[in-house]
């Protein structure tokens, strides 16, 4: 069976990482190692320090599994049979609810031009069921064969660089798979309040950077239009910024 280095990158500590260290604790097939990469004095963004905790793992598989998720006890054991089960799978995952009554996301679709989070929203029993595109690094593991050296582009610092990821894998020719269990819980960015008016600017930014630096990943003009729907829901200068630095760089 593959060995799995799990990385978690945290912000402040707290009851929220305890009940996501408890739950990697408590797997019925135990990882290899746990690396606890702790952005507080000096935040790298989850893109930089995924990159370094990656840096220092050993295993032949990495789960990338948010501070703000909780595992169900057989999440790794079955994350890790369909990784062996199948030499051109890169990245796995469950479904992932957001509370008992409602899923947070069932991987990542791309059919429309943006990207979003299959399921998001609605009710557990309600999903409609579709073959993803990609996996969400929310809860997911990764062959290491397939990541190489680097995991993630720092330059994302976070959101969407999971995104960007699984692009760069379909295009070496790996593939992405979201398992039809719900197998964890995600509270939701969590730490998103730290990063201020800089959470929606980096979402809005990095979204054209995927779609500009991956060809048919994404569209700028379908990105542009659903810019201009929010902006005229909730106008601010954030997102403003996130579609002129997506576009300029």
């Amino acid at each position: 069976m593959t060995e799995v280095s799990v990385i978690v990158v945290d912000v402040g500590g707290g009851e929220m990482l305890r009940a996501c260290l408890d739950s990697i604790h408590a797997q019925t097939v135990k990882p290899l190692e746990v690396i606890v990469h702790d952005n507080t004095a000096n935040n790298i963004g989850f893109a930089g320090g995924v990159n370094t905790a990656y840096a220092k793992a050993r295993g032949d598989a990495i789960a990338l599994v948010n501070n703000d998720a909780v595992l169900d006890p057989d999440w790794l054991a079955t994350v890790v049979e369909a990784l062996d089960a199948d030499p051109k799978l890169a990245a796995v995952q469950t479904i992932i609810r957001r509370d008992e009554a409602t899923i947070d996301g069932a991987g990542i679709d791309i059919s429309d031009g943006t990207f979003r989070q299959i399921g998001n929203g609605l009710a557990v029993g309600r999903v409609p069921w579709a073959e993803a595109w990609g996996v969400s690094a929310t809860a997911a593991l990764y062959r290491r064969t397939a990541i190489g050296q680097r995991f993630f582009d720092p330059s994302f610092f976070a959101y969407y660089e999971d995104v960007e990821l699984c692009a760069r894998l379909h295009q070496s020719g790996w593939t992405a798979r979201v398992l039809p269990v719900i197998k964890a819980t995600h509270r939701g960015s969590a730490s998103a309040p730290l990063l201020g008016r800089d959470a929606l600017r980096l979402r809005t930014r990095n979204r054209y950077w995927v779609a500009r630096r991956h060809r048919g990943v994404g569209r700028v003009g379908a990105l542009l239009v659903e810019d201009l729907k929010a902006f005229v829901r909730h106008p601010g200068i954030a997102r403003l910024r996130g579609v002129w630095e997506g576009l300029r760089t």
